[in-house]
C-alpha cells in the first residue's frame, strides 16, 4: 500500500482511500495502473498434411505438386481425366505388315516365290505393332479448377496414384471450408 500527501492538510493518506482520515477532504480515486493489452488470437489455422507421397503434398491450406504451389482457396474443384491412348500410327504399322505379308503370298510370277526376309519383315512389322498397341497406356491427369480456368497438375499411367491425390485435395477443400 502506497501513501501520499493530503492535498488540504498535507499529512499521509493511503492512495487507496476516498477521503483523508484526518481532514475528511476527498482525495481522487486511485489510478489503477492499466491492464496488459493481449494480442487477439491468431486466425489463421494450422496447417496439417492430409497426403504426401512422391513429389506431392496435400495440405489443409495448399497442395504441392512438383515445384508448383496451388492454395486450396483459389481452387474451386477437382477431378480426375485421362487421355486415351493413341493408336494411329500402331494401327498404320500393322496395316503395311499386313499387305507386305499378303503381296508376299500372292507372288507375281509362281516360280519365284518372295524372299524369306520379306516373310521376316512383315513379322516383325505386325509383331512390333501388336507389341506397341499392348504397351499403350491411357494418362491419368489431376484436373484442378480455379477462377483463372483448368491445369492438369498431375499426369500418370497409374491410375490409383491419381484417385489418391484427387481424393486427398477433396478432403482438404472440405476442411478449409
Amino acid at each position: 500500500m502506497a501513501l501520499t500527501s493530503c492535498k488540504e492538510c498535507g499529512n499521509s493518506v493511503s492512495t487507496q482511500a476516498v477521503a483523508c482520515p484526518h481532514c475528511g477532504a476527498p482525495q481522487q480515486p486511485p489510478v489503477l495502473p492499466p491492464l496488459p493489452v493481449q494480442p487477439p488470437p491468431l486466425l489463421q489455422a494450422k496447417e496439417e498434411t492430409i497426403y504426401s507421397a512422391n513429389a506431392v503434398i496435400v495440405t489443409n491450406m495448399r497442395v504441392i505438386i512438383g515445384g508448383a504451389t496451388y492454395a486450396l482457396r483459389n481452387i474451386t474443384s477437382v477431378k480426375m481425366l485421362f487421355t486415351p491412348p493413341r493408336l494411329v500410327k500402331p494401327i498404320l504399322l500393322l496395316i503395311v505388315g499386313l499387305l507386305i505379308l499378303l503381296a508376299a503370298f500372292m507372288p507375281i510370277n509362281e516360280n519365284a516365290p518372295a524372299p524369306a526376309g520379306v516373310y521376316v519383315i512383315a513379322g516383325m512389322m505386325i509383331g512390333g505393332a501388336i507389341l506397341w498397341m499392348c504397351s499403350a497406356k491411357t494418362m491419368y491427369h489431376v484436373g484442378l479448377s480455379s477462377a483463372s480456368g483448368e491445369i492438369h497438375a498431375l499426369s500418370s499411367k497409374n491410375r490409383a496414384d491419381i484417385e489418391r491425390v484427387v481424393l486427398s485435395i477433396n478432403e482438404a477443400i472440405v476442411k478449409h471450408q
